[in-house]
């Protein structure tokens, strides 16, 4: 994990958390490039 993500995820205390977290930045970070595409 990069430094960055360990920061964020410092305050987290289960893996289970930190996987939720991850998915939801996934998440959004996909919705992100799909309204980017449709936009073009």
């Amino acid at each position: 994990m990069s430094s960055v993500l360990q920061k964020q995820h410092e305050n987290f205390h289960t893996a289970k958390e930190i996987m939720t977290n991850l998915r939801d930045l996934l998440r959004f970070q996909v919705t992100l490039a799909r309204q980017s595409a449709t936009q073009i």
